[in-house]
């Protein structure tokens, strides 16, 4: 096929705008210099929409991850095409405002937008990262604040409308077993509403950390005198307590959903592997959480020393505790990514195969910094598409 330029130039605008509508989000915000003709394209809000809608038509490949130094906060953001191979970065300019967050504070994704919740303060931002716009929702209605805040949060967003819903439900403590109290935002009547019906929502790893959505349940893990594994029932409100064996000692663990299957994301202290001097020492574990039996697989464990030669080569002064390793659900497969070099590496879970042939990170600090990585695999949105 000839791709000329005259080629190019001579198409009807509606066939360009179908082809190029297909292409990622990154590389047309840079086809914006071809020519005035694309530049005008790509500031139109009908071709944002029509990227937006054919996006859906295909699996996400891109894993957007806000990224910030240790103590000085939010400073921009990665995005890291999985099928490409490739990484986009975009430092913050300030206008979307997320310096003045917590570390802790909850941050979600989904059609190409990012939603944050302040617990300190209550406030709720929803921003583009391509445009770096954001829109602040109403405060939640200080007569439906729980006690200690709304401890979950599910951001949705309508993919042909670009609207989007916020989902705020608190869930008290499970040996209670009194939990009721959800609200719902709606972005097209800029209102919150309290929501006596059952939360419907589909299985993700939405909810980042010790929490996850998996089969119309909310897993969490626990630790009281021992590691327990719970589940809420967002239809009957309830909570149960599942007898899968976790272990004798976790830390930086989390739960993430892939190929439709569970799994839990830990370094492990208790299986006696003996690594030093022949008792329990830690391990970097992938263990797959199975619900129907009750068990727990191990799919694979690394020393601490497999774990530092694999993720942080060529770092000169390497930390004295455990290397922080973030994971990301993808497809079939588990992302494994350090925080104080960017190596990443995918495992799939099917197969049980690695690959490892990722590019590096281009942050230019790195590994002189630990990097904070929250992020969840989704599409972008063109700055021009009205949200």
């Amino acid at each position: 096929m000839d791709m000329s330029a005259a080629l190019w130039s001579d198409l009807p605008l509606e066939m360009l705008e179908q082809v190029l509508s297909y292409l990622p989000v990154p590389d047309l915000y840079r086809y914006r210099t071809v020519c005035k003709r694309w530049d005008r394209l790509m500031w139109d809000p009908k071709f944002g929409s029509l990227c937006a809608q054919n996006a859906v038509k295909r699996e996400a490949s891109l894993i957007v991850m806000p990224y910030g130094i240790r103590g000085m906060g939010h400073l921009g953001w990665c995005f890291l095409d999985v099928n490409a191979r490739r990484w986009y970065v975009f430092k913050d300019d300030g206008q979307s405002n997320p310096r003045n967050f917590a570390r802790n504070s909850p941050v979600r994704m989904d059609g190409g937008l990012v939603c944050q919740y302040d617990l300190w303060s209550d406030r709720i931002i929803v921003y583009n990262p391509m445009s770096q716009t954001h829109r602040e929702v109403p405060t939640v209605p200080r007569k439906c604040l729980a006690p200690s805040h709304f401890e979950e949060l599910i951001f949705v967003v309508d993919n042909i409308s670009q609207s989007f819903k916020i989902f705020l439900f608190y869930t008290s403590h499970p040996h209670s077993l009194k939990n009721a109290l959800k609200l719902v935002y709606d972005s097209v009547t800029n209102e919150w509403k309290t929501s006596t019906s059952p939360l419907c929502i589909s299985s993700g790893s939405k909810l980042l950390g010790h929490r996850v959505l998996f089969e119309g349940y909310l897993y969490t893990y626990l630790y009281y005198g021992e590691h327990t594994l719970w589940r809420y029932n967002l239809v009957k409100d309830a909570w149960e307590k599942l007898d899968v064996p976790l272990g004798d000692e976790f830390t930086g663990a989390r739960l993430l959903v892939t190929a439709n299957r569970l799994f839990l994301v830990a370094w492990s202290k208790g299986r006696g592997l003996g690594f030093d001097d022949g008792g329990p020492s830690w391990s970097f574990q992938l263990s797959e959480l199975k619900i129907t039996d009750m068990t727990r697989e191990v799919l694979f464990e690394m020393s601490e020393a497999d774990v530092k030669e694999r993720f942080e080569t060529g770092i000169e002064n390497r930390s004295t505790g455990l290397p922080g390793i973030t994971a990301f659900s993808f497809g079939n497969s588990l992302l494994f990514m350090s925080e104080s070099t960017g190596v990443t590496a995918a495992f799939d879970v099917v197969t049980r195969s690695w690959d490892r042939n990722f590019p590096p990170n281009p942050l230019e600090y790195l590994p002189d910094e630990d990097c904070m990585w929250d992020g969840d695999q989704m599409n972008l949105l063109l700055p021009c598409t009205v949200w």
